[in-house]
């Protein structure tokens, strides 16, 4: 209890006056912005897995298991991190990544460990990437003040979209000027450098144990009070729609480089546009975020997001563009709503977590995604039913909202009856 008050007193006086874009907000951001290169250089993953004649059950697994192992760490990671400085953690973090960028160039496909030593690699940076990723989002929720969440998280999530908007293109024009895929992974390692620059800015926030030296003696029992406080959260559709929702982007970035092979559409087009689309939608449009009707809403755009899907598979190519526009319309509208539900139904003591549990359910979409694309490709459906599969995703995910709004709706007439 004791800790839980002056938990609760801090953040009072931390949030009393405080502006979103702050200092620590902005330099948090780019430091999340460089760091998101290290993810969006993998675009090409895929395909440069499928030049390489690896099979597609290989491909699906080496996709996956970064975000397998992330998803694995995160949890620990999350709770772990609160009582200890994390400047080390994110420098560490932050030099094993680039030095996995670097390695890939240095591996020999004739090799017959060689998708050995791709999943070892892949299992490193995912482990680093979770501890990393928790002391982020340890901070964003410190950066974030009362009554802005659904804002905080639209801008926020920019540091995830912008590199999926510059990498893809910028790295369709690099790739034969660098050798491969290879050599583009091994030079997106540069971006180390501004990384570096952000995390010395924001040493004295990430030096800073969320649990004092006084509480951590009750470490036990807070990690069984956060993970009660989840547990009997009532959010367990919210989440559910959330990680339906991020298979269909994750099965997208991995496998749409795949389908415009097929269609003959420019998949540096795809990342481009949709990202932007998100971008203007998100600055334009963030200070009406929290004022939006969240239950009406998501399932409407969930229905748009699977038809931009089918759009994009199966129309003429002249509908390609604005099928990819509504498709980066429905994804700037659904993560901010679905956010900042989770983050307003959560308590004080459960948000920290609960917001590492919404970047969890980016990790379950991760493993999961490339495994099952992988497994339709094996069964010679090809990508058109991979994308397919991603349109049913999201109709899933909506659901899953709706299926919550009927839920609070029925638990609020039973209170009602009760008194």
């Amino acid at each position: 209890m004791f800790f839980r008050k002056k938990t609760a007193s801090f953040h009072a006086e931390d949030h009393a006056g405080q502006k979103l874009l702050s200092l620590d907000f902005i330099m948090l951001f780019f430091l999340a912005l460089f760091s998101n290169c290290y993810l969006s250089v993998y675009y090409c993953f895929e395909q440069w897995l499928e030049n390489l004649a690896v099979a597609p059950n290989w491909r699906g697994m080496l996709l996956g298991a970064l975000f397998g192992m992330v998803m694995v760490t995160r949890p620990v990671a999350s709770v772990y991190m609160l009582r200890f400085n994390k400047l080390p953690a994110v420098i560490v973090s932050l030099i094993i990544s680039s030095s996995v960028l670097l390695s890939y160039q240095y591996l020999d496909p004739a090799s017959p460990f060689f998708e050995w030593y791709l999943l070892g690699l892949r299992l490193v940076q995912g482990f680093f990437l979770a501890i990393f990723s928790s002391c982020v989002i340890s901070l964003l929720v410190e950066c974030i003040p009362p009554g802005q969440s659904a804002r905080g998280f639209a801008l926020f999530s920019l540091t995830g979209l912008l590199p999926y908007a510059l990498l893809p293109s910028v790295g369709e024009l690099l790739l034969p000027l660098v050798g491969g895929e290879a050599k583009l992974f091994a030079w997106t390692s540069v971006l180390f450098i501004p990384c570096l620059i952000m995390t010395i800015l924001l040493a004295p926030k990430l030096k800073k144990p969320e649990i004092s030296s006084s509480a951590q003696a009750d470490f036990a029992n807070y990690a069984r009070g956060i993970v009660r406080g989840v547990t009997h959260s009532g959010l367990g559709l919210v989440f559910a729609a959330l990680c339906t929702f991020s298979l269909v982007t994750q099965t997208c970035i991995f496998f749409m480089k795949g389908l415009c092979s097929v269609t003959g559409a420019d998949p540096a087009k795809f990342f481009f546009y949709y990202t932007v689309t998100i971008m203007v939608v998100r600055v334009i449009g963030s200070n009406r975020l929290d004022t939006l009707p969240r239950y009406r809403i998501v399932p409407v755009v969930a229905c748009t997001l699977a038809a931009s899907l089918a759009i994009i598979c199966y129309a003429p190519g002249w509908l390609y563009i604005p099928a990819v526009i509504l498709y980066g319309i429905s994804i700037s509208l659904l993560y901010p709503l679905m956010a900042s539900v989770i983050y307003n139904r959560s308590t004080q003591e459960t948000r920290t977590v609960n917001s590492n549990l919404m970047m969890l359910m980016f990790d379950a979409a991760g493993l999961f995604s490339p495994d099952v694309g992988g497994a339709i490709l094996n069964m010679d459906f090809g990508y058109e039913a991979v994308i397919s599969a991603a349109a049913i995703m999201a109709l899933v995910s909506g659901t899953c909202f709706t299926l919550d709004r009927v839920r609070l709706a029925v638990e609020e007439k039973r209170q009602r009856c009760a008194r």
